[in-house]
């Protein structure tokens, strides 16, 4: 009798587990259902039936409309109707729309133009005279806060991303060390500034007289940064913060005065890098997209639009063989092209990094690491050390530009980019690059 009904258990257990295992792949089922409205297991029953039932896949992506116009803007500017002068020498202009005058601090060379080679610097703390002349613009809206390492002063009717900000800013120095091999000295000291409006910021721009009139989003100057908030996407606001950091970090770890495609480039390799909250790091090799559709015209910001210029520039006349970007002075960089300069020195850094060729990378580190020891910050001496034939550099180059934007234009669900440049008038793709930081 005992036999029996141990027999009779197992089978009992045996037919209840086969009917939970077959419930698991029907939770849809009415039984479920009834015993939903049991009293004693109905809670349990619910519970069982929504761990079970599939979750609805989130919609995909809506198509790009075939035929539809991309609008290319670029981060760094919304175009102005006044024309802009060039800026006197010593002035540079970055992406983010920020332009950055020459450092003015006592025995440094004004940046990219170094009458000596750079050597890495400590940070450096706000210049008192511009930390007041910050504070009193801001007045009772003041608030000072920090942005991980870096002080903070914003507007007190901002309400920032404190939290995402720190620690970005907090991950930069790894970041940086990891990209280019070179590790910063000491610690940060300079300050943050961000005003509310456009007008806020430009009257404290006033007072860099190198940059006076000039519409920037953002500048950095004797360790202090100073940018601007509303009317600016999220994504816009922060890659120009990191640009502006990045030049503080390339300080500290190359030195000031550096040349413009490598100053320039490095800052926009990070500014244009997405950010990853959860892990607080950043992501190597991605680009921040930053897409937004309206109808059938399509706008494109950030490190896909950098990307989209600088290949466009290998079918047109804004090409510009890599020995002459390398060979370019502030005044020629930040002309009528700046835009394009700009995208092709952040391509460049990319390509030297993250182009798929180990040995290649590896030689731009070691140059790095002669920058830092103090060797001559010059082109030429990374082709040499590069010591590749410069047409077949040329051709790789290309090649690569070409392939980048077009697996980022399938992964961002844009219709494939034009092989070059469509006549006037011409149906599919277009491109508007927004006005350069100093034409």
């Amino acid at each position: 009798m005992r036999r029996l009904l141990v027999r009779s258990a197992l089978l009992l257990a045996l037919a209840a587990a086969a009917g939970v295992a077959w419930l698991t792949g029907h939770p849809g089922s009415p039984w479920i259902d009834r015993a939903a409205g049991w009293p004693g297991i109905g809670p349990l029953a619910v519970r069982f039936r929504d761990a079970y039932r599939p979750r609805p896949s989130p919609p995909p992506p809506p198509p790009a409309a075939e035929g539809a116009e991309i609008e290319v803007v670029t981060i760094w500017l919304p175009e102005r109707s006044a024309p802009l002068a060039l800026p006197p020498r010593g002035a540079a202009a970055a992406p983010g729309g920020t332009v950055r005058p020459a450092e003015s601090a006592p025995g440094e060379p004004p940046l990219g133009r170094a009458a000596e080679p750079p050597r890495p610097l400590p940070g450096r703390s706000a210049d008192p005279e511009r930390l007041r002349a910050a504070e009193t613009r801001l007045g009772a809206s003041l608030q000072r806060t920090a942005a991980g390492p870096y002080g903070l002063l914003v507007d007190a009717r901002l309400a920032p991303p404190l939290e995402r900000w720190g620690a970005l800013a907090g991950a930069l120095d790894a970041a940086y060390a990891e990209r280019t091999g070179q590790a910063p000295i000491g610690e940060p000291a300079e300050t943050v500034v961000l005003f509310a409006d456009e007008a806020a910021y430009r009257d404290f721009q006033g007072l860099e007289t190198r940059i006076a009139g000039i519409p920037t989003g953002g500048h950095a100057s004797a360790g202090l940064a100073a940018l601007w908030s509303l009317d600016r996407t999220p994504d816009e606001i922060e890659s120009t913060l990191v640009h502006e950091l990045v030049h503080f970090v390339s300080r500290r770890a190359l030195g000031p005065a550096l040349p413009p495609w490598l100053d320039e480039g490095l800052a926009e390799d990070l500014a244009q890098t997405p950010f990853d909250a959860a892990h607080a790091r950043f992501e190597p090799g991605g680009f921040r997209v930053d897409v937004t559709r309206t109808g059938e015209r399509i706008a494109i910001r950030g490190g896909l639009a950098a990307l989209d210029l600088a290949a466009r520039a290998l079918d047109g006349p804004a090409r510009l063989p890599v020995a002459d970007l390398l060979r370019l002075d502030w005044e020629g960089f930040v002309g009528a092209a700046a835009p394009v300069r700009y995208a092709q020195a952040l391509v460049w850094i990319r390509f030297l990094l993250d182009g798929g060729d180990a040995g290649r990378a590896a030689r731009f580190r070691e140059f790095l690491a002669g920058v830092a020891r103090g060797e001559p910050a010059d082109g030429a001496r990374l082709l040499d050390l590069l010591g590749e034939d410069p047409a077949e550099l040329e051709a790789a180059l290309a090649a690569w530009v070409r392939r980048e934007r077009a697996l980022r234009f399938v992964a961002a669900g844009l219709p494939p980019p034009p092989a070059a440049q469509p006549a006037a008038g011409a149906s599919g793709s277009s491109s508007r690059q927004a006005a350069p930081p100093s034409p």
